[in-house]
């Protein structure tokens, strides 16, 4: 099966952090910054043309945005895109694209916001039926969760925790309405995938013991929520289970009854063991020889991979020099990127 490339540049990060380190580096003119879209990143360590299916989105939403949009950068103006179902509207135009421009090939996304990827694989549930796909992704985060469990987690935190991060005083840990975004966007494609079809590898939140003790409400939701989508059929494969056997994760993977199959990698399952170049870092993540591991064993599966993405790249931090040493995340998925995809050529013919 050939492939075809597509970008996503979507990034509405609405941490106020975040937001100011993009203003100073556009006032800097992104100096240091050696790709401004991953997909120039991914491309040049593939040692593939830069030509690929460019996906527009509004500049400000990019993750280096240009200075005469600079106003519109603040907390409110991306809290308010976000509970808007934003991420909703671009994964739905990217859905369109996939279906217009791409198949029958192989649909292969590198990006930002994972919310995106949704927009993929309900494009390739259309074509070839969600109950015939496995769907696969590595990632630290269990993407299921709505953003009114997650709001009362944070709250939870500030009232329990001394070293919290976050502020009683930021309005949008409050009353936020559930939407579409790179938090939840897996609890969607349970409309058109069976929740036994899906295997969610690397996760670093699930549940610990102390949390199912906690009599407070808020974190009795999510532990139930968590455990709920568990319980469903959804194959939960944390990172300590493949730390200590690895060969037991790398047999489930390696076995279905399954067809096909669609991997998403976000790039934090690495974070901070052989990356840094990740927007979120508050795991540490498997190692790379592991995520090595896990993709040849879905490669060599009998079930066909039918598209790929990598997401949640940090363009300041992913191929930068710091300290005199540079990150290697995008070297890392390229790797990844090519024992899935070119092996999976390779079998194919």
């Amino acid at each position: 099966m050939n492939f075809k490339i597509l970008n996503g540049p979507l990034d509405p990060d609405e941490r106020e952090a975040y937001i100011q380190r993009k203003i100073l580096a556009c006032e800097n003119g992104y100096s240091g910054i050696p790709f401004k879209d991953p997909v120039c990143g991914m491309l040049s360590e593939l040692n593939l043309p830069i030509n690929y299916i460019k996906n527009q989105v509004e500049p400000w939403l990019t993750p280096t945005p240009p200075f005469d949009m600079l106003f519109m950068l603040t907390v409110e103006n991306f809290v308010t895109f976000i509970d808007a179902n934003g991420c909703l509207d671009y994964a739905k135009e990217i859905n369109k694209k996939v279906k217009s421009d791409v198949l029958p090939d192989m649909p292969v996304l590198f990006g930002v916001d994972h919310s995106l990827s949704g927009g993929v694989v309900n494009a390739l549930c259309d074509e070839y039926g969600g109950e015939n796909l496995r769907l696969i992704v590595f990632d630290s985060h269990f993407d299921f969760i709505p953003p009114t469990i997650r709001c009362g987690l944070i709250q939870y935190d500030l009232e329990n925790n001394p070293e919290t991060k976050f502020s009683p005083k930021d309005p949008y840990i409050y009353n936020r309405p559930d939407s579409y975004n790179a938090d939840s966007f897996l609890g969607y494609l349970t409309k058109k995938i069976p929740m036994e079809n899906m295997y969610i590898v690397g996760v670093s939140d699930y549940p610990p013991r102390v949390a199912e003790e906690i009599e407070d409400e808020r974190v009795r939701r999510y532990v139930e929520f968590y455990k709920g989508i568990e319980s469903s059929g959804v194959h939960v494969i944390k990172k300590e289970d493949i730390q200590k056997d690895l060969q037991s994760v790398i047999s489930i993977l390696s076995r279905t009854n399954l067809p096909l199959t669609y991997v998403s990698v976000d790039v934090d399952v690495c974070a901070n063991t052989s990356i840094k170049g990740a927007r979120f870092l508050d795991y540490s993540g498997i190692s790379q020889r592991d995520l090595y591991g896990l993709i040849s064993s879905i490669s060599k599966s009998n079930s066909k991979i039918i598209g790929v993405d990598f997401m949640e790249f940090d363009v300041y931090t992913a191929g930068s020099l710091s300290a005199g040493r540079q990150d290697r995340t995008y070297a890392i998925m390229a790797e990844s990127f090519r024992r899935m995809v070119f092996k999976n050529r390779q079998k194919s013919n």
